[in-house]
Order: structure tokens, then C-alpha cells, then sequence
């Protein structure tokens, strides 16, 4: 009787100690919204891997930079979907921060045949943070430099 008591009070801790570290793999509820740079640039990176790249831009830029770099980053992205087929991924590659107010995030967006680094540098000024540069290319050697 106390050998059975005794194995049915371990596998009953065993079971607990397992959904309590299971739990921890949960994601947040769809209510919760994560801010900043990185969740930032992913609402964007999300938007082009649905296809949507005007939305894409409107998201990462808003009205903070000209028409015409828009305009010319927008068709160059075109090209590129055009050219590689239509991303399907991204993975964040690196964070990189100079002091607590300038940040760089580099990204890879995946396309059908090839990947393409993103690099996104942020501004974090007294109204919050500003997305101030984009810059991407596809030399895949260029990844692998920090």
C-alpha cells in the first residue's frame, strides 16, 4: 500500500513539475502587444512575407521619409520579389547597440531562391523611438560580417 502511494504521489509530481515547464513555452495571449524597435520591424518584415509591401512601408516609415525614397526602396523590393519569388520567412540576425540610445537590428528576409540582409537603425529621442535608416542587399558573404 505504501509502494502504491508512494508512485502515485511521485508520477502526480512528476505530471505538476511537467506542465508547470511547459507553460513557460506558451506564447503571450493575442491581447498582449510587444513595443520597440524589434517588434517594430517585424509588424513590417510579417506584412512582406504576406505580400503586402505597400502596407509594409506604411508600417516601418509612416510619413517619415520622402515619397521618392519610398518609392525607390519600394521598387527595388518589387524587383527583388520578382526576381527571387515571394518571401515566405525572416530571422533576426543580430542586435547591436551604441549606448542606450542607438540601435541596429540586422535581419534576413527569405526569399524562394535567395535571402536578403536587412539592416535597420533606430533613434531613440525624447518622444520615443524613430526609425532612421534601411539598407539591404543580397550579397549573401556580407551576412556573415558583423
Amino acid at each position: 500500500m505504501r509502494t502504491a502511494l508512494f508512485m502515485s504521489c511521485c508520477l502526480t509530481l512528476i505530471l505538476f513539475t511537467g506542465s508547470a515547464f511547459g507553460a513557460q513555452d506558451t506564447m503571450p495571449p493575442s491581447s498582449w502587444k510587444q513595443t520597440g524597435p524589434q517588434a517594430h520591424i517585424e509588424r513590417g518584415l510579417d506584412l512582406m512575407v504576406q505580400g503586402n509591401i505597400d502596407a509594409a512601408f506604411k508600417t516601418l516609415f509612416g510619413k517619415s521619409h520622402t515619397k521618392e525614397t519610398l518609392d525607390k526602396l519600394k521598387f527595388e523590393l518589387y524587383s527583388l520579389t520578382k526576381k527571387n519569388g515571394k518571401p515566405f520567412a525572416y530571422e533576426k540576425l543580430i542586435e547591436q547597440k551604441a549606448g542606450s540610445s542607438v540601435v541596429r537590428y540586422r535581419y534576413i528576409l527569405l526569399f524562394q531562391k535567395q535571402p536578403t540582409m536587412f539592416d535597420f537603425y533606430y533613434y531613440k529621442s525624447k518622444n520615443g523611438w524613430l526609425l532612421k535608416n534601411i539598407s539591404f542587399t543580397k550579397d549573401v558573404k556580407k551576412i556573415f560580417v558583423r
